[in-house]
């Protein structure tokens, strides 16, 4: 928050009329900051106190420069970022008469804040000791216990343009703004505002020698406005002081001097609970001060509501006068004192006041401008009553000014234009409240000359360089009162519409975890920004948003999986057209699941079951796959399950193959959108019981992981020592497998994908894959038969990175583990998409491979992954597929991997004679969309191969 300008703490109404302007400035100061001899202070940048005190590398304390100022050097003291100086500061060097010192707190730039100094302890913020040929203005300076300023054993000092903000701390007796003491002498205090609550604003003390006070305004003083005690030859002249309690002027203890031009208002609407009915006199002169003392064209603002006059108004030589008619009877002074109104507000005089042009021009201390800098100038609309032929002053510290009005908001014809291009400004906008004739000067705001001339025909302008500007007019009266007014801003534009660009990424975490449906656009601002009119952003799902011009970052949640094109609309001021377009993929990404049992039923031959979005746990956001596991038992018949989403139309896919007499599991991810269900069709001719468990969801709206296709590699094979266990586990029996922080898999890593297995087998059984560090964490692996080799492929989460395999049954059997890959919190991974399931391949019909035939013994199949069916063409780095092998003539296993790799020494599906099996494999896509499997039973064999979905990665858009 910035502080106020430059009448900090005065809780009265504004400063100047409204529309009033003046020629003489605005209350706001810059110096020049490059000037010779400039110290500067300035604690808001990088500074030292031991330092030279230049612009580049300033002091930190204004003490520090009033330690070494010299005679004709400035203190500029600097604040920026409106930091106050808190710190009491005291200068004891002098200036002389044709060199003086100087300390400013003027902002360097126009509108800038005054610096502020605030005391420390009982010390005042400033004191000027036994110095000569100083000057301190535009300062804020508060009171926090001591007083503000102080003057002591001085002369030829000015304190001008100062502000004292309200004081925080109202201790009795004492906080006042200016003390002037003694041993000083030809001290002027002048054009300052001083806020509520100090106990007096401005304090001479006995011994003072030719003190001016003038033109200042004090508000609200607890013990009094301007308080002169024997002083010799002081002038209080053209002050404004609203003292509702205490006595406005003083002049006491022998003091002599002149008392002129001063308004002192009662203002009873600001009187506190503390003196409900004050008695103090508006103005005092005490008995021994008398003989030595003028008072002339004051004014005592001491009405009320009903006309009543509550409290003296003066006090002259010990005497109480309710009236200026009583004092000027008894006393001869005030002759043209004024008394009778009531003061409500700080401003200028209202128009035809008493107080216009009725001040004594000659008085001692009358400045020729106001407290703002405004020109003392005669109203031409008042009769003037001073006694000045050429400037007449208004009574108190606030000028009344030419009420100039502006019409606001002129337009240039035309405002736009392809550069360069000449428009035309009218001149004849103001009116003055005095009737007076008006001169302008046009600024273009394009850094030409101005142009300048008498008001009414309009000027015209030539714009060469393309830009925004904003001119700007300033009328000026025959007295000097003027005003500044801007006219609607001219848009001068370039030959080419500004370029537009878009580019969005994936939302993500700071830990890796990836939202990836909910996409990041960025929207850089253009180049000739000031061009553009308005932009807009289509997210290619049917909704749009309205862009602000600057720099931007727009979030946008995509409904559902799939890719589309967001396109950015950038309209210029001349209704040119400029687009940019970013595509996103929308996917979704993996939330690892506790596997739980979510429910078991038996289905009916032919029969459905209905799974809802609840029951496989699919019900939370954005999902729209869950990674399910299937086992079945006591089939009444050979056949197949097929999963797919509830209400659509069954597919010509399996999930998994079961027949009479033996259990069976496997993996599928199902398609759950749009409806949430998911529908289990028995395609055999008797009933099977089934078991699902939910063991992770793919989410487009969830901060989720990513998953890494690994190359291929066994971590567990106890017929030797890979994996560390050497020999069959016995039955019941389990081996620990580390699968985290080797083989590439980080430790990090929140799931691992494993085709796991039996082989040499002694009795039948089936596999258990726990997470080491969650016992509640598990899922089966292969059923298998006396002598059968059996695998499988699960999804399990880690905890520590590593899996527990238990062999569950009664005799031994050797275990195998092959990483197929991972997931986890790493943007740069592949993300998913799920599809419609489709049979991709059957080498029965023909359809993937183009011919009818099995795959031969020892023999390769290549197959096309990309490019149809709604994987797209390049970027994918996985597939996931379940791979059935039906009725095999013989023994053996597939292995499917990535073309154009070496083929790994792992298995995917395993399969024995007669037996059709199937199993879920993600596997890893070559560079060219291929995949290969290879046949390394030692029989020919049919394939089919169902598509479930894809993983891919995409650049940003």
């Amino acid at each position: 928050m910035h502080r106020p300008r430059p009448a900090v703490g005065v809780s009265v109404a504004v400063l100047i009329v409204a529309g009033v302007m003046s020629g003489g400035g605005t209350g706001r100061a810059s110096a020049d900051p490059g000037s010779a001899g400039t110290l500067y202070v300035n604690h808001d940048v990088a500074c030292s106190d031991t330092g030279a005190g230049t612009q580049s590398a300033p002091f930190c304390t204004v003490q520090a420069a009033a330690d070494v100022v010299e005679p004709g050097q400035t203190v500029r003291i600097e604040s920026v970022d409106d930091q106050t100086y808190s710190e009491s500061a005291t200068l004891t060097r002098s200036g002389t008469k044709d060199a003086p010192i100087t300390f400013t707190g003027a902002p360097i730039s126009a509108g800038g804040s005054w610096a502020e100094l605030a005391s420390t302890g009982s010390a005042p913020a400033l004191t000027l000791k036994a110095v000569h040929d100083v000057r301190v203005e535009y300062l804020a300076v508060r009171y926090r216990g001591g007083d503000g300023v102080a003057v002591t054993d001085s002369e030829g000092v000015d304190l001008d343009r100062l502000s004292f903000p309200r004081p925080a701390v109202r201790a009795p007796g004492a906080g006042t703004a200016v003390t002037v003491d003694g041993a000083s002498s030809d001290v002027t205090v002048s054009r300052n505002w001083i806020g509520d609550g100090y106990a007096f604003g401005v304090q001479v003390e006995p011994g003072a020698a030719r003190v001016t006070a003038t033109t200042n305004v004090v508000t609200t003083p607890r013990l009094g406005g301007i308080a002169v005690t024997g002083a010799s030859g002081a002038n209080v002249t053209s002050n404004t002081v609203i003292a509702p309690c205490a006595t406005g002027i003083s002049l006491g203890g022998g003091s002599s001097g002149v008392v002129e031009n001063n308004v002192v208002a009662s203002t009873t609407a600001r009187q506190s609970d503390t003196c409900p009915a004050p008695t103090a006199p508006l103005y005092t002169v005490s008995a021994d001060s008398a003989a030595q003392v003028t008072g002339d064209y004051n004014v005592a603002a001491n009405g009320a509501p009903g006309g009543t006059r509550p409290r003296p108004e003066y006090s002259w030589a010990g005497a109480p006068y309710s009236t200026t008619a009583a004092l000027r009877d008894a006393t001869g002074q005030g002759a043209h004192d004024i008394d009778g109104l009531n003061m409500l507000s700080l401003t200028a005089p209202n128009e035809h006041s008493v107080l216009i042009d009725s001040a004594d021009a000659d008085a001692p201390g009358e400045l020729s401008t106001d407290i703002n800098g405004a020109s003392r100038i005669d109203d031409p609309l008042v009769a003037d009553t001073g006694t000045s032929a050429s400037t007449r002053p208004d009574r108190g510290a606030i000028e009344r000014q030419d009420t100039i009005y502006f019409r606001v908001g002129d337009t240039p014809s035309p405002t736009i234009g392809l550069a360069p291009f000449v428009t035309s400004l009218r001149t004849d906008g103001a009116t003055s409240s005095w009737g007076e004739a008006f001169t302008y000067s046009v600024d273009f705001g394009d850094g030409g000359a101005p142009a300048t001339g008498a008001a009414g025909a309009p000027v015209t302008h030539t714009y060469t360089t393309p830009g925004r500007y904003t001119p700007s007019i300033t009328v000026t009266d025959t007295d000097g009162s003027s005003r500044t007014g801007q006219y609607v801003p001219v848009l001068a534009a370039t030959a080419t519409p500004p370029a537009a660009s878009l580019s969005g990424v994936a939302d993500t975490t700071s830990d890796g975890q990836v939202n990836a449906g909910y996409a990041r656009f960025t929207v850089p601002e253009p180049a000739d920004v000031w061009e553009i009119a308005y932009r807009s952003l289509t997210f290619g799902d049917g909704s749009q948003q309205n862009l602000a011009n600057g720099a931007q970052e727009v979030p946008h949640q995509y409904p559902t999986p799939g890719t589309y094109t967001a396109t950015l609309t950038q309209t210029d001021q001349l209704g040119r057209t400029t687009t940019a377009k970013a595509t996103f993929h929308a996917a979704d990404a993996f939330v690892a699941m506790t596997p739980e049992f979510d429910t078991e039923k038996t289905i009916a031959a032919h029969g459905v079951l209905k799974l809802s979005a609840a029951t496989v746990r699919a019900d939370s956001d954005g999902v729209d796959a869950a990674q399910l596991q299937i086992v079945t038992s006591a089939a009444k018949a050979s056949g197949s399950l097929t999963l797919y989403t509830h209400g659509t139309t069954r597919p010509g896919t399996s999930s998994i193959n079961f027949e009479p007499g033996r259990s069976a599991r496997n993996e599928a991810t199902v398609k759950v959108t749009p409806t949430g269900s998911v529908d289990i069709y028995n395609g055999s001719s008797g009933a099977v019981t089934v078991n699902v468990a939910t063991v992770g969801l793919q989410s487009h709206a969830q901060f989720a992981e990513t998953y890494h296709p690994a190359t291929p590699v066994r971590l567990l094979d106890t017929r030797g020592a890979t994996g560390g266990v050497t020999g069959p586990v016995a039955g019941g029996h389990s081996v620990t497998l580390t699968a985290a922080g080797t083989h590439g898999v980080p430790t990090g890593a929140s799931a691992v994908v494993l085709n796991v297995g039996a082989t040499t087998t002694k009795a039948s059984g089936s596999l258990t894959v726990s997470t080491h560090g969650d016992s509640g964490s598990s899922v089966t692996g292969p059923y298998w038969t006396t002598g059968q080799t059996a695998s499988a492929q699960i999804v399990l989460p880690l905890v520590d990175g590593k899996v527990v395999l238990r062999n569950t049954s009664r005799s031994s059997a050797n275990l195998i583990a092959d990483l197929v890959g991972w997931y986890g919190p790493t943007a740069s991974g592949s993300q998913f998409q799920p599809v419609t399931p489709v049979r991709i391949l059957n080498t029965h019909t023909g359809a993937g491979s183009g011919r009818i035939a099995r795959l031969g013994a020892h023999a390769t199949l290549k197959l096309k992954v990309t490019g149809a069916h709604g994987v797209p063409a390049s970027g994918v780095s996985a597939v996931d597929l379940n791979l059935t092998v039906p009725a095999p003539s013989g023994t053996g296993y597939l292995i499917a991997y990535a073309d154009g790799t070496s083929r790994p020494s792992v298995h995917s599906v395993d399969f024995t004679t007669k037996h059709t099996v199937a199993n879920r494999a993600l596997v890893k896509v070559g560079t060219n969309g291929e995949i290969d499997l290879y046949n390394a039973g030692s029989t020919s064999v049919d394939i089919y191969a169902d598509l479930l979905g894809d993983y891919a990665t995409h650049p940003a858009g």
